[in-house]
């Protein structure tokens, strides 16, 4: 099981106080994580043969359809932490505070897979690992402290899709902000683009595309998908 690393961003208020982590805030992470993480698995074993490729695909496809809703679900709560009682100046902070929240899921899921597929392990792990999201043994229902709270977040997405006007402001309000802007510019410091200037060309979240124009003028396009983006030069 991936244990949920309690980071910074998951202990923080956006008025700039600490807190002790919520239950809630330990499923969302929790959630996310695991989505990212076979999403990474998925990725890496793809580019070691055709086999792996069709088991990643299987397995994403699979374990999906099970716990798409619940992933869903988390990612509401992670914008619905903070929505009732944000000030203009708090909604910016809590733009941001998402932005950690994902760039540190990310960095997590890529370093358990590293970890996974490190040395000689590699083929052996994918198909160990990717049979275990697709045979559900890592599904989220099996841990029941998180899940039961990503339940009640299903339900509380539910009940605000039927309230339009609601469900539009919250839409439009998130929208002018590009979620994987962290994660991209970590991207760009490993391309060793030097102060790169990012915009977002599409925000449809979970689907979002950027570019960065470096200092010496290089041009990268740039796709995520929740949150795992891809660089293209």
């Amino acid at each position: 099981m991936l244990k949920p690393l309690l980071s910074v961003a998951l202990g923080l208020t956006l008025v700039g106080c600490a807190s002790l982590p919520t239950p809630r805030s330990e499923a969302i992470h929790f959630a996310l994580l695991q989505d990212a993480t076979l999403r990474e698995l998925a990725s890496q074993c793809s580019a070691l043969g055709a086999s792996q490729q069709s088991l990643a695909v299987q397995a994403q496809r699979d374990w999906w359809q099970r716990n798409g809703n619940a992933v869903m679900a988390a990612d509401y709560g992670l914008l619905q932490l903070n929505w009732d009682q944000a000030a203009e100046p708090a909604e910016q902070q809590r733009a941001y505070w998402s932005m950690q929240v994902l760039e540190r899921v990310q960095v997590d899921s890529i370093e358990q897979v590293d970890d996974w597929l490190s040395g000689n392990r590699a083929e052996r792990n994918c198909e160990q690992q990717l049979t275990a999201y697709r045979d559900g043994r890592k599904d989220l229902s099996r841990e029941k402290k998180y899940f039961d709270t990503l339940v009640t977040l299903q339900n509380e997405r539910q009940a605000l899709t039927t309230d339009v006007e609601q469900g539009i402001s919250i839409n439009a309000r998130y929208r002018r902000y590009g979620r994987s802007l962290f994660v991209v510019e970590q991207h760009m410091a490993r391309q060793g683009c030097n102060q790169p200037e990012i915009a977002l060309l599409r925000n449809a979240w979970p689907l979002e595309v950027y570019d960065a124009v470096c200092s010496d003028q290089s041009y990268y396009l740039v796709q995520c998908e929740w949150g795992r983006c891809d660089v293209k030069p």
